[in-house]
């Protein structure tokens, strides 16, 4: 299967039908999901995607390596990992990050990372006073620390809870590789914590052919099933007597029920003219600048972490099978805080500088790709709108038959897994109500 499949017509060539039960707009891991979701609940479906389909989950080939758009990692027992495996997709191989002698990294130098409170104790990331209290500052990252009002965001409760110094900025740092944001003073507490619990204690997966292999097995899957997949741009959704009609640049597509699954609330916005109330208290989009490097062997660090600096970096293969025999694929970036304003370059250059610490020299690079300003999530979980569970619902107010899906959306997880567990419940809820529509 190609890295970057392209949408196509029914397996079998026929014409679309002139009535579509079930309209997905958007080709990404959540427009797939949504897609087969309904399919299997009996309902017609086409799904619209008019560029290579997986949006952030594809993966490019280049002199033999295999990059992800940035560094991507399935969260282990999460909602995107029952679905994906109940829609018939091997997210089993691959594996989880090697933090064997991973490194802190600091204006001053480098240091052992703490992986676990009580490894506080044997590094010199922390004074001898912080030393003290760190264990005890940073246990949420493994147990439940009680209930945390929902408007409170990680800068407050860290205030609340005393947590200063290099220990702070260790539990922030840990909090931006789960959540992939860098942004305390808005991230709700209990959602940026319950992330850092589950990376630190279920872990995550790296995956052989990265996110693209997801998307790959779901088109299959699609395929098989009979989903029409069209290489067609949506432009507009409105009612049409009943139902909806998409406006495409192929002509009009009616339809019983339509799941958006185009990215973000402002690309879902624009579709249907504009956006209900509920998500104009949506927080802001998180981005990333990532650097990604095919090199000649495995550097002596594979995992290393900025505390001081918005920096990470991880060596995803091996273990997946992402790059020929004995070379690395080495992801490295900087989380981008609303306002960073780093011009690409010089962001460009401190990435390179972490990996240099690691153990990249510049001689091992034989592929790179700088991507400047990637989008991570459509719109971070703030405190001031409650946090995962403020997010809006898969079912538009007040626009009978039009669902919603995406990391953005519902009260469950974040990241792959929000967008898989809202495009699930979209393509369900989208065919029941076309069922109820063809029997009306």
């Amino acid at each position: 299967m190609d890295a970057e499949p392209r949408g196509r017509a029914s397996s079998d060539g026929r014409s679309e039908p002139a009535a579509t039960r079930v309209a997905v707009v958007g080709g990404g891991v959540a427009g797939l999901v949504a897609a087969l979701a309904a399919r299997r609940l009996g309902a017609t479906v086409v799904l619209l995607e008019p560029h290579p389909l997986g949006g952030r989950a594809r993966t490019d080939r280049r002199g033999g390596f295999t990059f992800n758009r940035g560094p991507r990692a399935l969260y282990r027992g999460g909602r995107a990992e029952v679905v994906l495996r109940e829609l018939g997709v091997d997210v089993a191989r691959g594996g989880a990050p090697i933090v064997r002698g991973a490194l802190a990294i600091t204006t001053e130098g480098t240091h052992r990372l703490p992986v676990g409170p009580l490894a506080s104790i044997a590094t010199d990331l922390f004074g001898t006073r912080e030393k003290l209290g760190a264990a005890r500052h940073l246990l949420p990252l493994l147990r439940d620390p009680g209930p945390i009002a929902p408007d409170r965001s990680l800068a407050a409760w860290l205030d609340e809870r005393g947590t200063g110094g290099r220990v702070r900025a260790f539990l922030e740092a840990m909090v931006r590789v789960a959540t992939y944001t860098d942004a305390p003073h808005e991230l709700s507490a209990h959602d940026a914590l319950t992330q850092a619990r589950r990376a630190a204690t279920s872990g995550v997966r790296y995956l052989d052919g990265g996110f693209g292999s997801i998307v790959a097995s779901l088109l299959s899957s699609a395929t098989e099933a009979g989903i029409s997949v069209r290489p067609v741009a949506a432009r507009a959704v409105g009612h049409e007597g009943g139902g909806w009609r998409i406006a495409t640049s192929d002509g009009p597509i009616d339809a019983d029920a339509v799941v958006l699954a185009t990215g973000g609330p402002t690309a879902a916005a624009r579709l249907i003219g504009e956006a209900p109330p509920s998500w104009s208290r949506l927080g802001p989009p998180a981005r990333a600048a990532c650097l990604e490097l095919g090199v000649a062997r495995v550097p002596s660090h594979r995992f290393a972490l900025g505390i001081d600096r918005p920096t990470y970096l991880s060596v995803h293969a091996p273990p997946a099978e992402l790059a020929p025999a004995g070379h690395a694929v080495v992801h490295v970036m900087r989380y981008r805080r609303t306002g960073d304003d780093l011009a690409p370059e010089a962001s460009r250059r401190e990435l390179l500088d972490v990996a240099r610490l690691a153990g990249v020299a510049p001689d091992d690079i034989l592929e790179q790709r700088y991507l400047d300003a990637m989008e991570v999530t459509g719109a971070i979980p703030t405190a001031a709108n409650g946090g995962v569970a403020g997010r809006p619902s898969v079912a538009v107010a007040h626009q009978r038959g039009l669902f919603v899906a995406g990391d953005w959306v519902g009260p469950e997880g974040q990241l792959l897994d929000a967008a898989v567990a809202s495009a699930h419940t979209a393509g369900r809820q989208a065919a029941a109500r076309a069922g109820t529509m063809a029997t009306a």
